[in-house]
């Protein structure tokens, strides 16, 4: 059986000098001048640029994708279609297919006051 002093880690072999980093980190952006912001009057529309140029990096952006509705509006469209399919309503039904698509918008109810 060992025991237990033979459990413990054992100190290094040798003394090693502590290493030292020379690059900067690729973390985030620290200091000014870094390139992370582009002033406005350089940012070109892709047709004055030359895309053959080597100095030149271009970004395409893609194109904005169209929202989706949330939860409570999903809800709100199904109920919506399938109140304006059960009674025949078909604008009912039309608000509620708008709504899911992402066009619409939920109205909301106004509550009259009882203490008039």
């Amino acid at each position: 059986m060992s025991s237990s002093k033979d459990d413990a880690p054992r100190p290094p072999s040798k003394v090693v000098e502590p290493t030292k980093v020379n690059t900067a980190p690729q973390q985030a952006s620290t200091s000014p001048g870094d390139g992370a912001h582009i002033p406005a009057d350089q940012i070109r529309n892709p047709s004055e640029v030359d895309r053959n140029d080597p100095n030149i990096k271009v970004v395409d952006i893609p194109a904005e994708k169209p929202r989706s509705p949330s939860f409570k509006e999903q809800v709100f469209g199904y109920a919506k279609v399938i109140r304006g399919t059960a009674l025949g309503k078909s604008n009912v039904k039309e608000h509620g297919e708008q709504v899911l698509r992402g066009e619409g918008t939920i109205l909301a109810k106004r509550r009259s006051s009882t203490s008039d």
